[in-house]
């Protein structure tokens, strides 16, 4: 449903141009799209009431935004406002200069990030990406990047789902912050098998062994890698490594959930 959607929104944008009429036909257009594809709330998974919202308000209610105080390095909640550090970010160095996140990753966004993983719910994605642009605006800007560079997935995972979230989440960014997209900076040339079992060392290990440099320009001195879940930092740590080897002097890391220090 959601391919539908996106192809026939991309006709509808063509046929409309870009002026007051234009912008006028293709709301109405949307208008109609919404009644024959309805959203679906990225919390409850039910069609969204009231209808052409991105979620049910009352399911809004339920996402723990992530708020202060929070780990000066990898950006996730701590328990102890005196602490500046996150217990994971003082046992392990990280080539990354600070990451932010949208959301903690709780049952909640676990259960939304499993269906937009591997149930196709793609649609989840414009919420949370146009979320991530509001909430987040300001400290993106504050960073400067010349590019957001989204964490790749295996071209067999990509196969499978149609799309990468994460690229999906840089594209919504783009859009929203006007940030260009480099998707082809990192590339995955291996397949990883489940990591949960692994402690950092070892992911970072399996990590760095299956990304490899893309296209990467000389000019590029600031990223914003993008991804949608982080737990210990390996996935971000290794990518950054990439860039910081091909030249890139500041990576900066945004993810749509983090885990909160219990």
């Amino acid at each position: 449903m959601e391919e539908y959607r996106n192809n026939i929104t991309l006709g509808a944008r063509n046929v409309c141009p870009e002026d007051g009429n234009g912008k006028s036909l293709e709301r109405a257009f949307q208008a109609g799209l919404s009644a024959l594809f309805p959203r679906h709330c990225p919390v409850c998974h039910d069609i969204v009431q009231p209808r052409g919202a991105l979620i049910c308000p009352e399911c809004e209610k339920r996402l723990h935004f992530v708020e202060a105080p929070t780990c000066l390095i990898c950006g996730r909640e701590i328990q102890d406002e005196t602490e500046e550090l996150c217990s994971n970010c003082k046992r392990h160095h990280f080539s990354f200069e600070r990451g932010i996140s949208l959301l903690q990753y709780d049952q909640v966004t676990a259960d939304s990030m499993a269906k937009i993983k591997y149930l196709g719910a793609r649609e989840y994605l414009e919420y949370y990406g146009k979320k991530a642009a509001e909430r987040l605006g300001e400290d993106i800007y504050r960073m400067k990047p010349d590019a957001l560079v989204p964490v790749p997935v295996h071209v067999s995972r990509r196969r499978i789902r149609g799309y990468n979230q994460a690229g999906v989440l840089a594209e919504i960014l783009e859009k929203e912050l006007d940030i260009p997209v480099y998707e082809d900076a990192i590339r995955r040339n291996k397949r990883t098998a489940a990591l949960k079992s692994l402690g950092a060392g070892e992911r970072l290990k399996s990590l760095s062994a299956a990304f490899e440099r893309g296209v990467i320009p000389k000019d590029l001195k600031t990223v914003l890698l993008v991804d949608d879940i982080f737990t210990t930092g390996a996935t971000m740590e290794a990518c950054t490594r990439i860039l910081r080897h091909a030249g890139v002097k500041t990576v900066y890391c945004l993810s749509l959930c983090i885990r909160s220090e219990r």
